[in-house]
């Protein structure tokens, strides 16, 4: 049981790559079935020998056994604009059991958008020039931030076999969360001095002299936002299933969101505070079909095409005021299984692999995100125990 346990606890992790997401309420780390993302960042489909997908409703009914699950996500971020980003965080948290024949019920808990801990400095000095400025002075400032939090889903959801080749799936997730933004700006005069004293921000080489722009009086004005969220999504699932392939159909209803936002503004010993709240209206949030097709009993291809709308969050409550995009994605996999003849400890050896790309629509500025991914996943235990690992490597 020591060793059971020790081989468990260490793999519990996975790798997963993200965006740098400073809009909206943060990153969309929804999808963190590691046996499903291994097959291009999928959902519905996982490639285990019961093919359930803890992040597809319509697949849980398949296991008579009590489900117990924890996903756990380690992130590293490139960016030639900041310093590497490194995060990990435990990305999902469900138990599922059955209450009849093919039915079964569950809950579970898991982040869904989130900006954890992400620092950002100006790095160089920016200006107003006097004839910009009222009072008729140039001046010199930085601002840094400070971002946290982001909004998390408390959910119940069930899952039956309703004929021999229809099933379906239902999942209501309660959302919660707080987000934190400091915002210091640092204001300086300008002197211009021939001497190279004090903080210097900027030179000027005239012939044989060097003259020097120094900031000085320096005044930090502060701004930290305070943010709650409450809102729900409703989320319906249907699949067909017959000897060789797998047809689905998914759809979410965003209900409203309230965000209640707490401003306190502080400059030379002075505090300002303001508290308003904001609600969204509902919103069809996402739609998305997937096909699976056997090639034989123990592998098979995958493709899976999404369509997202934008998180209906009140502008004015989101990072930076830039509201969330709309995505379009296509997710294509597959999997191969190998299976254990002999009984023993071990069950089947399950190799995944795949592809996806997403189209980010930020109001008519499009962007892309695509990348590949691995996994490799162990079944024992007469298939009751799994263990996977997955890996994405990506570039946005």
């Amino acid at each position: 049981k020591k060793y059971i346990f020790i081989l468990v606890s260490i793999t519990l992790c996975y790798s997963q790559s993200t965006g740098l997401s400073i809009y909206g309420a943060g990153e969309n780390i929804q999808n963190s079935d590691p046996a499903s993302l291994s097959m291009g960042n999928s959902f519905f489909f996982s490639g285990n020998s019961k093919n359930i997908s803890t992040g597809s409703p319509s697949s849980l009914w398949r296991s008579t056994l009590t489900q117990f699950t924890i996903h756990s996500g380690i992130n590293v971020l490139e960016s030639t604009q900041y310093p590497k980003q490194f995060r990990q965080i435990l990305t999902s948290f469900s138990l599922h059991f059955p209450v009849g024949e093919k039915k079964v019920l569950g809950f579970g808990l898991q982040p869904i958008f989130r900006t954890n801990k992400l620092n950002i400095q100006d790095e160089y000095f920016q200006f107003i020039g006097a004839d910009e400025n009222s009072l008729g002075a140039q001046i010199a400032f930085k601002n840094n931030y400070s971002i946290n939090g982001g909004i998390s889903e408390l959910f119940l959801e069930y899952s039956q076999k309703v004929s021999s080749h229809f099933s379906g799936g239902i999942k209501y997730s309660f959302l919660f969360g707080n987000q934190y933004i400091d915002d210091e700006l640092y204001t300086y005069d300008i002197s211009i001095d021939s001497l190279d004293t004090g903080l210097i921000i900027a030179e000027i080489i005239s012939g044989a002299d060097t003259i020097y722009a120094k900031a000085e009086d320096g005044i930090m004005t502060g701004l930290s936002k305070y943010r709650q969220f409450l809102g729900s999504i409703l989320t319906m699932e249907g699949r067909y299933t017959d000897e060789k392939q797998e047809f689905l159909f998914r759809a979410s209803v965003n209900g409203s969101i309230r965000v209640k936002t707490k401003n306190i503004q502080f400059s030379n010993n002075t505090t300002y505070t303001n508290s308003f709240i904001n609600t969204s209206d509902p919103i069809l949030s996402e739609v998305g079909i997937g096909y699976l097709y056997k090639i034989k009993n123990n592998s098979a291809i995958i493709m899976e095409l999404y369509k997202k709308y934008p998180l209906n969050i009140p502008e004015n409550a989101s990072l930076f005021n830039v509201l969330p995009p709309e995505e379009n994605s296509i997710h294509l996999g597959s999997f191969y299984q190998i299976r254990n003849k002999r009984v023993g400890l071990w069950n089947s050896v399950n190799i995944r692999g795949g592809a996806y790309l997403k189209e980010l629509d930020f109001t008519g500025d499009k962007f892309l995100d695509y990348g590949a991914t691995i996994g490799i996943g162990l079944e024992y235990f007469s298939n009751s125990q799994s263990i996977d690992f997955a890996f994405r490597a990506g570039k946005k």
